[in-house]
């Protein structure tokens, strides 16, 4: 199962620059879960301190009851929750059978001390998110 973890986190924008070696360790500390479809995962206004990948199946991202976004396998969730505990910006639902793979704090905390590139590399992928937001509001 490491292996489809790794895998699939070296498909993600926030993941795609790491090593293999790197990519090992997060896949290692990722516990995988399968939810069905109608699963909330997170939920707007709540505190969180775990990020969510999609493995494999799909979502939608609502924030206040207004559908912004579909998800699939790939895709990375809640990753500003895991690094600073803040209240969940959406809601996100299963909208089909889903496998997730879940990164807690505590286990994120570990990375970033064992791992300093990896460190680095986050905040790089997290910049670009930025700047890919910043050419969509102000095009």
């Amino acid at each position: 199962m490491t292996n489809a973890i790794e895998s699939a986190l070296a498909n993600t924008s926030l993941f795609s620059q790491c090593s293999a070696r790197e990519l090992r360790l997060i896949a290692r500390v990722a516990k995988t879960r399968k939810v069905p479809q109608g699963t909330r995962l997170l939920v707007e206004g709540q505190v969180g301190d775990e990020m969510l990948v999609m493995l494999s199946g799909s979502a939608t991202v609502q924030r206040g009851g207004r559908k912004i976004a579909t998800l699939s396998a790939g895709d990375v969730i809640g990753e500003l929750g895991v690094l600073s505990r803040a209240p969940r910006n959406a809601t996100v639902t299963t909208t089909a059978d889903s496998e997730i793979a879940v990164i807690g704090q505590r286990a994120m905390n570990r990375l970033l001390a064992d791992a300093p590139g990896f460190a680095r590399k986050l905040l790089e992928a997290l910049a670009e998110r930025v700047r890919e937001l910043d050419r969509k509001l102000y095009p």
